[in-house]
Parts: structure tokens; C-alpha cells; sequence
């Protein structure tokens, strides 16, 4: 490992996704919490069990890409969704837990459901029965990954971080365009160094720290227009082409699960203290650097 601090880019971008699958929220400046950004996956729609005593289960865009026209605004306690052809709903984000869902690597999460006008939205837009739930004051999600911290309604990780430069990149090994919101990562930098966050171990963006944990594994998601639901063949072409993990040796076996047999970009991150605020234009820095899984693209 290397720890000699170099700077790494500008933030570029700030990118929060109040509701798991759902549009993206641009930002200027955010908050750090325990969990990660303020306002990030604080909420998930999930399927109604078929049987009494059953867990709902996440729903995302890998099944389900009309959750991708679905737009969530936050409002003062809580959140105002609207969809084309479902119309506009406010909804208020409950105070205690009434019920436990399974979050999408099968964790086990009590939250709240946000009543039966939000289901009802989200059941017009699927075209099956499915609940919104919440996370609440009392709720608490452990990480597998990372033990210790907390994480909301995320995959695996509180915060994940992606680069511009290796988007241009691989948009420019593609054989079409597509934008950095595909992969739906937190906070975006800038630089002249494509893949050179894949060697990030230690960084800060402004006045927050950032552990890089791993570099991310892609799933279907990324092929998904996030602003119209329609699904296309690229990134997954030039992913499977260029960035590619085929062994990821030194790994645990649960780790090696993840990564190996899956594309990569962006990286998964845990970020502090909390109550810190990171802005748009804030440097980064780098402070300790590490060989990366994946050699950058030839």
C-alpha cells in the first residue's frame, strides 16, 4: 500500500436515490449519516407476501425497469412520487417499525409501510401488488461487507463512488452512448486519470474520509435508461469486454462470490464523520493507494 497524498479530481457530482430502484436525486451539498448520504435508499418497494407470516421482498429495476419513471422528491417528512400515467402523491415518512422486509441480498430489515395510497401507486406501476416501505428512527441494518457500520436499503455498501474519466473511457470502447447515471453511484469525481479510483484505498472529498472497500460489481441495472425505463444492450457489451472479473484471488469466499463472474466499476465505499458536508467542487485527496483487482482497460 502507498500512502502518499496526491489529489485525485474535483467532486462533480452528488446523487441520491430516496427510494431504492426509483429516479435519482441530483444535489449540491449533502449531509453524511450513520448510514451513509443523507436521504440515500431510505425507502424500498417490496412485493406482498402470498402467505401469512412471509417477508416482503425488495423490488428493483433488474426485474422491474418501470421503476425508473418513477420520480421521489423529498419533502419536509417525507416525500412527494409522481409517475407518468400514476399521477402524484405525497407521502409521510412513518415515525416507528410495524414490519420487517427482506432488503436485496436477503438481509432482514424492520421499517415501516407507508400506507395504502403508496401502494396502490406502486402496484398501478408495476402491475402487481407491492408495499412501500420505510426506514424509521428505530431501524437498523448492519452491513455484512462492512462489519460494524450501518447501512439503508443499499446493496451492500453506504456509499458508492464513480469517476468520469473512466466513463469516457468505456463510452468510447462502446458501441453506443450512455450516461454516468446508469450506475447510480453516490458521488461522482472528475479527474484525468481513468480507473485510477480502482488503486483508491484511503481518500477524503472534502471535510469527509472515505475507505475504499471494493470495486463494484455490475449487475443488469446499468443497460436500464433511468430516465425512460427502456432497456438497451450497452454498457453490458463493453463491460463484459474490458472489465471483466474472471478471479478474484485474496479474497474471502464470500467476497470472491460477489466479484468473480461479474463486471466492474465504480467502488464501494464507507464514509465519515458523520455530520460532515461534502459539495459539489470539493477537492479529493488522496492518501493511501493499493493495487487494483482489474488492470485498467488495454
Amino acid at each position: 500500500m502507498t500512502t502518499e497524498s496526491h489529489g485525485g479530481g474535483t467532486l462533480s457530482g452528488i446523487t441520491i436515490h430516496p427510494i431504492k430502484g426509483c429516479r435519482r436525486v441530483e444535489l449540491d451539498s449533502v449531509v453524511i449519516t450513520q448510514t451513509g448520504l443523507d436521504g440515500d435508499r431510505a425507502w424500498q418497494v417490496v412485493t406482498i407476501p402470498d402467505q401469512d407470516g412471509a417477508l416482503g421482498e425488495a423490488v428493483t429495476q433488474r426485474q422491474n425497469a418501470a421503476l425508473a419513471t418513477v420520480v421521489p422528491i423529498p419533502i419536509d417528512g417525507g416525500l412527494t412520487i409522481s409517475a407518468p400515467d400514476a399521477g402524484t402523491i405525497d407521502v409521510k415518512r412513518p415515525d416507528a417499525n410495524d414490519v420487517t422486509v427482506r432488503a436485496l441480498i436477503g438481509d432482514e430489515v424492520a421499517c415501516a409501510d407507508a400506507g395504502d395510497e403508496a401502494a396502490e401507486f406502486f402496484t398501478e406501476v408495476l402491475g402487481f401488488g407491492a408495499r412501500l416501505a420505510a426506514l424509521t428512527p428505530e431501524s437498523s441494518r448492519p452491513m455484512r461487507l462492512f462489519r460494524g457500520r450501518l447501512t439503508g436499503f443499499a446493496d451492500a455498501a453506504p456509499v458508492l463512488v464513480a469517476n468520469m474519466a473512466s466513463l469516457d473511457d468505456l463510452v468510447a470502447r462502446a458501441s453506443e452512448p450512455f450516461g454516468i447515471e446508469r450506475f447510480r453511484a453516490n458521488l461522482i469525481v472528475t479527474n484525468n486519470e481513468p480507473w485510477s479510483e480502482d488503486t483508491w484505498t484511503d481518500f477524503s472529498i472534502g471535510d469527509a474520509d472515505l475507505v475504499a472497500r471494493v470495486e463494484w460489481p455490475r449487475c443488469s441495472v446499468p443497460q436500464i435508461d433511468q430516465d425512460t425505463g427502456e432497456r438497451h444492450r450497452e454498457p453490458a457489451l463493453v463491460l463484459r469486454k474490458h472489465r471483466w472479473c474472471y478471479s478474484a484471488e485474496g479474497f474471502s469466499k464470500g467476497m470472491r462470490g460477489m466479484l468473480e463472474g461479474n463486471a466492474m466499476f465504480g467502488i464501494g465505499c464507507t464514509i465519515d464523520p458523520e455530520g460532515a458536508v461534502v459539495s459539489v467542487g470539493d477537492p479529493v485527496t488522496v492518501s493511501a493507494t493499493g493495487p487494483p483487482l482489474l488492470a485498467p482497460p488495454r
